[in-house]
């Protein structure tokens, strides 16, 4: 499901629950209204869950594993055992929506860029097409730079969509792709929010210490903050404080690790987390409203380098001509 049906899907499911709407008949309920395939396949599968006697959690994760991240699934599992399900969904929703109007944001900022670069590939051809007395016509050469340059976008993408997909679990990937200008930022802010996220809400549903970081860490999508949650994990269990279990794995901003231990001291850890779940999602918008901003200036300029190159090789080709016709007089 897109960022944008999850919000939906959530916020629907947290009005329900919090109306004291029993699971079973909030889902029915959603069922009989008009909706998407997939979101019909996910409801489908939790109401099968619950009358196998699964809980809420189980039921997506044997049901509907392939349309869930780690957050979703962790948060859901915490708001069940703690008797707070609305306030999963709630967190849920809110963070999907944050997340689609960011990837809105994007999206539109890098439309005119695309437009201008398809642009750049059809325009200077046209002179070309009109002083060239031989070679490929206008519609080949057209087709050909069209064709390169809808093979590098697709390559380009789909790098891209693997790199983000394995630095879900390799620590190493995860770093490289965080150094990426702009992006990069965005991603580190977002898995710090997704982090504390569930950790507010294991915190709320009393899980062990050494549980909500393994949970916290899945759930952050970041292939770094996994290992060092799953190392701070292991040092709490042989009685290290959280603080400086977090600090020992070098993975955690300093003022985040300070903060944490003031919680700790005084005994404020899940207002803490939550503060910082806040704030680092604010973050992570204005680090996509900052790449938003600038991508599309490095895509002109990429455009204008391009345009300068095929109309340098169309002056090019063409006084070579010239020059030939010179040549046989």
């Amino acid at each position: 499901m897109k960022p944008a049906e999850k919000t939906l899907l959530y916020r629907e499911l947290a009005k329900l629950t919090q109306a004291d709407f029993h699971l079973d008949r909030s889902l029915t309920l959603l069922l009989s209204q008009k909706t998407s395939p997939v979101r019909r396949t996910f409801l489908e599968g939790v109401k099968r869950g619950l009358s196998e006697g699964m809980g809420l959690a189980e039921s997506i994760r044997v049901h509907n594993q392939e349309l869930v991240s780690g957050l979703e699934l962790a948060l859901i599992e915490a708001g069940e055992r703690s008797g707070r399900i609305a306030d999963a969904f709630h967190h849920l929703a809110r963070y999907y929506a944050s997340a689609d109007a960011a990837g809105r944001q994007m999206r539109g900022a890098m439309i005119y860029p695309l437009i201008l670069l398809h642009l750049a590939v059809i325009l200077p051809e046209i002179p070309s097409a009109i002083v060239a007395t031989e070679g490929p016509g206008f519609v080949a050469g057209v087709m050909f730079w069209l064709i390169t340059l809808w093979v590098v976008l697709a390559g380009v993408f789909f790098l891209w969509r693997w790199l983000t997909k394995k630095a879900l679990d390799s620590a190493k990937v995860d770093v490289w792709l965080n150094r990426v200008p702009w992006i990069g930022k965005a991603r580190r802010h977002w898995a710090l929010a997704r982090f504390c996220q569930v950790f507010h809400a294991g915190l709320l549903a009393a899980l062990s210490m050494s549980e909500i970081c393994r949970l916290a860490g899945a759930a952050s999508q970041s292939g770094s903050l996994k290992a060092a949650a799953e190392k701070a994990a292991t040092s709490i269990e042989e009685g290290e404080r959280l603080s400086l279990s977090l600090a020992e794995t070098g993975a955690f901003d300093p003022l985040f690790i300070n903060s944490i231990a003031t919680a700790e001291e005084v005994g404020r850890l899940d207002d803490e987390l939550a503060r910082w779940n806040t704030a680092e999602t604010l973050s992570a918008s204005e680090a996509m409203e900052r790449a938003a901003l600038w991508l599309p200036k490095i895509g002109y300029a990429l455009v204008a380098g391009f345009v300068v190159y095929r109309i340098i090789a169309m002056v090019q080709g063409y006084y070579g001509q010239v020059l030939h016709l010179m040549d046989g007089l």
